[in-house]
């Protein structure tokens, strides 16, 4: 019985001296978040690098955005349109009816990016150029919420009071005092007149939601030849000689 007592104790007595050894290999004073014990790296100095790196890394991208804000410019509806290689189909109507505020607006219609007739004699495709005074601050009454104006041009073919037709309509135009505007005249919308001088009469607008105004409008002389008549011509020709050549045959 004394000698288990004794076993007993003497086994108490290793774990108290292995207990001591363990706690004399631990210092207290060195903190976790000061060193890395293995490579010395100092823990605190990394995160405040990567925070130091994740802020350029904003500042950067801020300053990217910044960078794009700056190079945006608003270009004018009218010039940044596809209307030359857009499929024609007919304009829409202005708002009617009419009101008639003309002034002297337009100050010149002019004939451009012309392409002659095969024959020589007109042409078969143009544009127009229009130099205006688009400026439109103060022209729309209180009562419709905006006293500005919204200026855009149409197009009309106007070869009497039974052949009249709009054939092309700018988008909101930029205003200015002594703009040049450029409105494309796609030829689908106007080979139905066929070959002749065509008088084509340039409106200059301000759209309102219950009526346009009108503020300008001046005309000018085109010769047109779209040339399909002859084309169609010289086709029934041929196919006319190739018939008689198989019925001699």
């Amino acid at each position: 019985m004394q000698f288990r007592t004794l076993a007993v104790v003497a086994v108490a007595l290793l774990v108290a001296l292995s207990g001591c050894a363990a706690l004399d290999g631990v210092t207290t004073d060195e903190s976790p978040n000061d060193t890395d014990a293995d490579n010395g790296t100092d823990i605190a100095s990394e995160n405040g690098n990567a925070q130091e790196g994740n802020q350029n890394t904003q500042d950067g991208n801020q300053n990217t955005q910044d960078g794009n804000q700056t190079g945006t410019d608003v270009t004018d509806p009218a010039d940044e349109d596809n209307t030359a290689t857009a499929e024609w189909r007919p304009p829409e109507e202005p708002n009617r009816p009419l009101e008639n505020k003309r002034e002297d607006r337009i100050e010149d219609v002019s004939v451009v990016d012309t392409e002659s007739a095969e024959d020589g004699d007109g042409y078969s495709n143009f544009n127009l150029e229009v130099v205006a005074n688009t400026t439109m601050e103060n022209v729309d009454p209180p009562e419709h919420g905006d006293v500005i104006g919204e200026p855009y041009f149409f197009v009309k073919i106007n070869e009497g009071p039974d052949n009249q037709k709009i054939v092309e309509r700018t988008g909101e135009v930029r205003m200015e005092e002594d703009g040049t505007f450029h409105i494309d005249v796609r030829p689908a919308g106007i080979e139905e007149f066929g070959e002749g001088s065509l008088t084509v009469e340039v409106f200059l607008m301000d759209e309102d939601k219950d009526w346009d105004d009108i503020y300008d409008a001046v005309s000018t002389e085109v010769e047109f030849d779209p040339g399909t008549d002859d084309d169609n011509d010289s086709d029934s020709g041929s196919d006319n000689e190739t018939e008689n050549e198989s019925e001699s045959s």
